[in-house]
């Protein structure tokens, strides 16, 4: 893929994105803190996360899942809560880039943990 047919993280994007999946079935309904349903939607997921030395390091995660409002990601790593990173969320009917703020880390049964995200739009 070109760079250049990567999108930006926007409502409207994400929002097209679930349209053409829309056939399948939420995993969840909006409950609780959540204000959308969300989907199951496994691929690729890419962070950029401070090194400690002012720069960035590039890793590879696993999207679990996604809303209008954010996604679901098993990644090998925990994550601060309200920790905020630029993500790029690859999947096969488009790719896009932004940022989102982690919300909770939760370590799973097998030693990966789960990160809810929420995204942030500047639209």
């Amino acid at each position: 893929m070109d760079a250049s047919e990567i999108q930006p993280l926007t409502r409207n994007n994400v929002g097209r994105l679930l349209m053409t999946r829309a056939g399948a079935e939420p995993t969840s309904h909006a409950q609780g803190k959540r204000r959308a349903p969300r989907w199951p939607f496994p691929g690729t997921v890419e962070f950029w996360l401070p090194d400690g030395r002012g720069g960035e390091r590039h890793e590879f995660a696993t999207s679990l899942n996604l809303s209008l409002d954010g996604m679901g990601v098993s990644f090998e790593e925990p994550l601060n809560d309200g920790q905020e990173l630029a993500v790029a969320i690859h999947e096969p009917e488009a790719s896009f880039h932004g940022r989102a703020v982690v919300r909770h880390c939760t370590k799973s049964g097998d030693g990966l943990y789960y990160l809810g995200m929420q995204f942030v739009y500047e639209d």
